[in-house]
């Protein structure tokens, strides 16, 4: 069953909410203009009668007064008294004083009572010029025009409310002749939107726009009842093609199940041709100490034969021992020098591919760890007429993995001590530290001024197996692992500047206290 359409949603409430709300508004306003409009005429009409009595009397009061006739005075102001909004009328001298008055003159106004006040003027003979004599005071009571101007009022809202009423039951029932037949045939189409075509078409026999609805709706269901004919001869056709689907399927299962052992042998293909190429960039590297590590290991073994055949024959001299000796040593020598290159050499390809390293964090003061990984390298390149300077300020204490911060300085200093210098004059290499953003944050800079990097080379200088010197000592890795390490481990971010012959700027910017996680 369709749902109902709540009333406050129904096409009759919001069409009644668009009609009937303008009009209450429209009727609301009208009837407090004509309150206001019928108040106003009240009091204006009070105003002018006061005027109109009071300029009646000025004349003869003028005269009244200016002759002293009280007893004309009282029959003057007698017949204002009948007036039925009469309050109060005096005829006041040049100074004030009461000279004839009826009713309560000193009582205090109401607010809806008229006051008019006319000055009484003498035209003595011969002169042009009036003479101001008196005042006449009249008061009028406002309460009847008030009354009155409510009356109209009332009767005014209660025409408002009776008009809006009838046009709001006429509306009504105008509406509900339309909302009732839409909303049967609401239901009637939500049933047949649900395939239940035994439905009933409500107003089929009105002859306006619903009973056109109506036609194109009973036309809807038979569609709808030859659609639903259409389907049940398609099922029996669906299921034998089901069957025949199922049959195909299972043959395709099989071929999809070959082409997935061939994929992945395919897979395994490319992963082998990309390992391929890896190693191969490689292969150059590693065979160089790896083959002279064969070359020295044969000698001696060729050596170690001779020594023990002359021990066999009883011929070892003390100058064939010292002979042996030397040549041990320094076989052995070479022997660890090739294969501590070679193990350097696979330790950095290993590297490559992890991306996380497992060191421990701690505190650390970053001077000791960078004058550590200074100590650590001398030695190495005390000869090659480069100097390294530190400027590390001693007060910096940093919460992060100096395991991976010592590889990487490692990695800047042993890679301009290759490549700044090649060909060009021995310089300096600087290791900077600049404490920034309050002290959380730490600039370190390694710094030659050695030949520079050209530009060509400069976007490509962090990317894995990228190196100048493949065949000459180089791998490729270690820019690329110091990258790693300062993005993954030390949660900050590596930048390279560099011109041709003006020397090359590493910069790091490490937060003092790395991320964790």
């Amino acid at each position: 069953m369709a749902a109902v359409v709540p009333l406050r949603h129904s096409l009759l409430a919001r069409t009644l909410a668009v009609i009937c709300l303008p009009l209450m508004v429209a009727v609301a306003i009208a009837v407090l203009a004509a309150i206001t409009f019928t108040s106003r005429d009240a009091a204006n009409a009070l105003d002018d009668r006061a005027r109109r009595i009071a300029g009646i009397l000025a004349g003869a009061a003028a005269e009244i007064l200016w002759n002293v006739d009280d007893m004309a005075a009282r029959a003057l102001l007698q017949p204002v008294a009948n007036d039925p909004d009469f309050l109060s009328v005096a005829i006041l001298d040049a100074s004030g004083a009461p000279f004839a008055a009826l009713g309560d003159v000193a009582a205090a106004a109401g607010k809806d009572d008229v006051d008019e006040r006319v000055t009484l003027e003498h035209h003595p003979p011969g002169r042009s010029a009036a003479r101001p004599i008196g005042t006449l005071e009249l008061r009028l009571s406002g309460r009847r025009a008030a009354e009155l101007a409510a009356d109209r009022a009332r009767a005014i809202a209660l025409a408002g409310a009776v008009l809006l009423t009838v046009v709001a039951a006429t509306l009504l029932l105008i509406l509900r002749g339309v909302t009732e037949p839409v909303r049967a045939m609401t239901l009637a189409m939500s049933e047949l939107a649900a395939s239940r075509t035994s439905i009933e078409i409500p107003a089929r026999g009105r002859r306006d726009e619903i009973g056109h609805m109506a036609a194109a709706l009973a036309t809807l269901r038979e569609h709808e009842d030859e659609r639903l004919r259409f389907i049940g001869r398609q099922s029996h056709l669906m299921e034998e093609i089901e069957r025949t689907v199922e049959e195909r399927t299972a043959e395709l299962q099989a071929a999809l199940d070959t082409l997935r052992l061939a994929q992945g042998e395919l897979v395994r293909t490319e992963k082998m041709a990309a390992l391929g190429g890896m190693v191969a960039a490689m292969a150059h590297e590693i065979n160089t100490p790896l083959g002279n590590s064969l070359t020295v290991a044969t000698t001696l073994a060729d050596e170690i034969e001779r020594f023990q055949a002359m021990v066999a024959g009883k011929e070892l001299r003390r100058s064939a021992l010292r002979e042996a000796s030397e040549s041990f040593a320094t076989g052995g020598r070479l022997l660890v020098a090739n294969l501590t290159r070679a193990a350097e050499l696979i330790g950095s390809f290993k590297r490559v591919a992890v991306d996380q390293t497992s060191e421990l964090r701690r505190g650390f003061d970053l001077a000791g760890v960078c004058g550590e990984i200074v100590t650590t390298l001398w030695p190495s390149h005390k000869n090659s007429g480069v100097r390294i300077d530190l400027a590390v300020p001693p007060d910096i204490v940093m919460d992060s993995y100096p395991g991976a911060l010592g590889q990487v300085l490692g990695n800047l200093v042993v890679n301009a001590f290759i490549h700044a210098f090649d060909g060009v004059p021995p310089g300096t290499i600087r290791i900077v530290a600049t404490p920034a953003d309050g002290g959380d944050v730490v600039m370190i800079e390694v710094i030659d001024d050695g030949r520079g990097i050209p530009a060509a080379d400069l976007p490509r200088i962090f990317d894995p197996f990228f190196t100048t010197k493949l065949g000459f000592g180089g791998s490729g890795l270690g820019l690329h692992i110091t990258y790693a390490l300062v993005s993954r481990v030390l949660g900050g971010r590596i930048t390279v500047a560099s011109r041709p012959g003006e020397g090359t700027r590493f910069t790091m910017t490490l937060n003092r206290v790395a991320p964790r996680g």
